[in-house]
Parts: structure tokens; C-alpha cells; sequence
């Protein structure tokens, strides 16, 4: 069985460089597959990473009435926790709200002038949401415009956040589903090129093969060594394409790094560290393509 083996992996290296140029061009194509692959796996990425970061930034702000006594403030913030979704709430209460106010202002001095004159405290209690999840915002936006929680609000951007979550959630898919359909076209791309490479592998060795059948050799025997050439294949592939991702993650991680301003985000670390997984699998797709098409050719034109 170990001689056997060893063959059949010869036979599949022997089909791989007789027809070399062939065998280039079928690499590069499904690399290029893997690539669009790679990079539909970098854009989710950072979509999550963005959605994360904003929904890290965003918070909910919400205006209470001036006339509201603590006891309300406080009734108001215990209902708004029970809503699903809700991370955190931060109570910012008038005094705390008047401060804040003065310390923006305080090179405008008609503001100043205008709150000497009121004496007293125009600014009512807000409330600072939190949402644990980017659904939680929308549940979270639905559950305040409620009359359960309207009759107490005096002010709020309610809109202004949902379209801000809503905008990066449509762009997001919209480049997802770009991405898709462009690896779902080079996915096509390398079956027919796979189907072709082992046509042509299969007219190119029609001799051998049939001195194979001659002294008696069984069907999984003659077929092996053109699964062989498809996992050779799928192993340079994602070879290449590894070698050439790395440097173009390094080469955008500044750009990735001013977009997360403020934000501390590695591309080329988060991928490293899930290299094994990330290119594991791309390996075993691109094997079980390759003999998809190696495997339908075979039954079109080898008669065995």
C-alpha cells in the first residue's frame, strides 16, 4: 500500500510539470480566488471592528424635563434599564448638566449673562444610554418614543443615531455583498479552470492511461494521482496567497490605524494570530473545489 501511494503522488507531480505553464496559470487563478476570499474576510472584519468602535462611541442622550423631581429622574432611569438592550445608563443630573454647559460656553458671554439673569437652573436631568449591541440601539430608540417614556423627554437626537447606525450598517453590507460576488466569480473562474487543466492532463496522458488499463489497473488507481495535482493546486494557491497578504496588511495598517483614531486595532496581529484557522480553511475549500472539477472531468472524459 506505501509503494502504491508513493506512485500515485509521483503520478500527480509528473502531471503537474509536464504541463507547467498550465499549471501556473491554474494556480494564479485560484489565488486570485483565495485573495478575493482573503479580502472579503479583511472587509468583515473591519465592519465588525467599526460597528464595535462606533457603537463603543455612540450613546443615547436623553433630555429630561427641567420640572422632573429626583424621584421621577430616578423612576424614569429604573424603567429606561428594563429595556432589552440596555448596557449602561449614566444619570447626569442639572447641576452636573449646568457645569458642563458653563465650561462649553464660558468664551461666550452672552450665555453667561443670560443664566445670571434666569437665576436659577433652566437645565433638566439627562440620561447617557449605552446599548450592548447595535440591534439593542434600534430597540432601545423604538422603546423611548413610547408614550411610557415621551411624557417625561424633553429633548432628544433620537433620529440623528438611528440614521448614523443605520448608514454604516447599509455600507457594510453593500461592500459584504460586493465582495461576495466578486468570490463567488472567481470561485467559478477556478472550476472551469480546474475542469480544463485535468481535460487537457487527461488528453495529454490518454497513452499512459490506456497501458494502465492494459496490465490491469483499477479505476481509483488512474484517477488518484489527478486528485493529487488538485490538492498540489490548492496547497500553492493558498501558499501564494499568504505570502502576498501579509505585506498588503502591513502596507494598510496605517490607514487602518488613522481610521480607528484613538482606537488601539492591529490588522496584521489579528490576523496572524488566526493565520492557522484563516488559511486552514481557505486550504480545505479550495481542495474540495479542485477535486469537485477534477472529479467531474474525470467522469466526463476518462472512462473508467
Amino acid at each position: 500500500m506505501f509503494a502504491v501511494i508513493l506512485r500515485i503522488l509521483n503520478f500527480g507531480l509528473q502531471n503537474f510539470w509536464r504541463n507547467i505553464w498550465l499549471s501556473v496559470v491554474t494556480v494564479t487563478v485560484i489565488s486570485l480566488s483565495l485573495f478575493s476570499v482573503s479580502a472579503l474576510g479583511v472587509l468583515t472584519v473591519l465592519s465588525n471592528q467599526a460597528l464595535s468602535k462606533l457603537e463603543e462611541k455612540i450613546d443615547i442622550a436623553v433630555y429630561l424635563k427641567p420640572e422632573l423631581k429626583d424621584e421621577q429622574i430616578q423612576v424614569v432611569k429604573n424603567d429606561a434599564t428594563t429595556i432589552s438592550g440596555v448596557k449602561s445608563i449614566d444619570l447626569v443630573t442639572p447641576e452636573q448638566a449646568l457645569v458642563s454647559f458653563r465650561e462649553r460656553e464660558k468664551d461666550n458671554p452672552l450665555i453667561a449673562e443670560s443664566l445670571l439673569l434666569l437665576g436659577n437652573n433652566p437645565l433638566g436631568a439627562s440620561l447617557i444610554i449605552k446599548a450592548s449591541s447595535q440591534e439593542g440601539y434600534q430597540n432601545i430608540l423604538k422603546e423611548l418614543q413610547t408614550n411610557r417614556f415621551m411624557q417625561y423627554i424633553q429633548d432628544t437626537h433620537l433620529d440623528d443615531y438611528s440614521r448614523v447606525i443605520s448608514s454604516v450598517q447599509n455600507i457594510t453590507g453593500k461592500i459584504k455583498n460586493m465582495a461576495g460576488i466578486v468570490s463567488l466569480l472567481f470561485i467559478l473562474i477556478t472550476l472551469l479552470m480546474v475542469f480544463n487543466t485535468i481535460r487537457i492532463n487527461i488528453y495529454t496522458h490518454r497513452e499512459e492511461i490506456g497501458i494502465m488499463r492494459l496490465v490491469g489497473a483499477s479505476s481509483w488507481f488512474i484517477r488518484a494521482p489527478f486528485w493529487v495535482e488538485s490538492v498540489i493546486y490548492a496547497l500553492l494557491a493558498t501558499l501564494v496567497t499568504a505570502v502576498i497578504f501579509f505585506p498588503l496588511l502591513s502596507f494598510i495598517q496605517p490607514y487602518v490605524a488613522e481610521f480607528f483614531n484613538g482606537f488601539s486595532f492591529n490588522l496584521v496581529e489579528y490576523f496572524k494570530d488566526r493565520s492557522w484557522w484563516f488559511f486552514g480553511a481557505q486550504f480545505i475549500g479550495a481542495v474540495l473545489l479542485n477535486i469537485l472539477a477534477s472529479t467531474i472531468a474525470m467522469r466526463k472524459y476518462l472512462k473508467v
